[in-house]
């Protein structure tokens, strides 16, 4: 990927790209924006464990998982071996990493408050191979490679290599309750969702529904994510969440990202659940069967959308 500048005359000048002077250096940008670039929260860069000294260890908030972060340096490395080495070593050490989160947020947490089976590793380079991007080629492996070019005048650009659904694999959907998570012994019980792992709950009429929301939302910005995770389907912008989808049979289940008071919602749909257990993000739900009321509830979504648009 070039970078240009446009200049005075309309013409493009072309940026060039600046090597890190150490990979250390590459790190320390990292982490300095974990929640900007990942949506997580850092928690302990060069953490020890086990027979491994991991770059850095995050947070996802959202899913209550651990992130684990490796800077490479070398392209012909395997990051299917390490990755998978580290998710053992955070399996098999669940309890340095729940005394890392303790401390770093002054809590008092035990091992049912984190969901084990949503836990990933994720490969910072200036580039991977092409064997490395297949290998990781598939959207349930916990494993992701994202690429960190710096540029003259400290210019950085971030790309994520995309996985495509080759080799995908359903989950059997097992119903769960709020804050309830069995515990996860190895990797081969970690999992990534998947749409299709979400539709497969609904009925025809419901994935229609669904797919209209979708269409709907996603024409609003180009850089809106679908980040499917495992009760639900969130739509982020700035790696935070705005709406929140449930497929069920009959009907979808919708969470407002807006805090109590500040959702005009002039109709009435929607339920605040600030005071009781529920699984999206934010304090308003809202039970859907049909298209009746889309417009409006998009209108509704809007407003989340626009809040969460300023934080970026």
């Amino acid at each position: 990927m070039e970078l240009y500048k446009i200049s005075e005359n309309k013409k493009l000048k072309i940026i060039k790209p600046e090597d890190f002077k150490i990979e250390r250096e590459m790190q320390n940008i990292v982490q300095a924006n974990v929640e900007q670039l990942f949506g997580d929260k850092f928690l302990s860069s060069e953490f020890t464990v086990g027979n491994y000294r991991l770059d850095t260890v995050a947070f996802d908030e959202e899913l209550k998982s651990f992130v684990i972060l490796e800077y490479k340096n070398m392209t012909k490395s395997s990051v299917i071996d390490q990755g998978y080495s580290y998710l053992n070593t955070l399996l098999n050490h669940k309890a340095d990493f729940i005394l890392l989160y303790n401390h770093f947020y002054g809590v008092n947490e035990s091992e049912s408050y984190f969901d084990w089976s949503q836990i990933k590793v994720i490969f910072v380079a200036k580039g991977f191979t092409q064997y490395q991007k297949d290998a990781v080629n598939n959207p349930v492996l916990p494993i992701e490679l994202y690429e960190v070019n710096k540029y003259t005048n400290d210019y950085v650009i971030v790309n994520k290599i995309e996985k495509d659904n080759l080799g995908q694999t359903a989950h059997t959907h097992v119903a769960a309750k709020p804050r309830s998570v069995q515990s996860v012994k190895d990797v081969s019980s970690i999992a990534l969702y998947t749409e299709e792992d979400h539709l497969s709950n609904g009925s025809e009429e419901i994935r229609r529904l669904y797919q209209a929301f979708k269409d709907a939302i996603l024409s609003w910005d180009s850089t809106i994510e679908v980040k499917p995770v495992k009760l639900y389907i969130g739509f982020r912008i700035h790696k935070h969440n705005f709406i929140d989808i449930q497929i069920q049979k009959k009907q979808l289940k919708i969470w407002i990202n807006c805090p109590e008071g500040e959702l005009d919602d002039s109709l009435g749909l929607a339920r605040n659940v600030k005071h009781i257990g529920h699984w999206g993000n934010g304090d308003y739900e809202l039970v859907v069967k049909d298209d009746t009321n889309l417009e409006y509830i998009l209108s509704l979504a809007k407003k989340a959308w626009r809040d969460k648009e300023k934080l970026g």
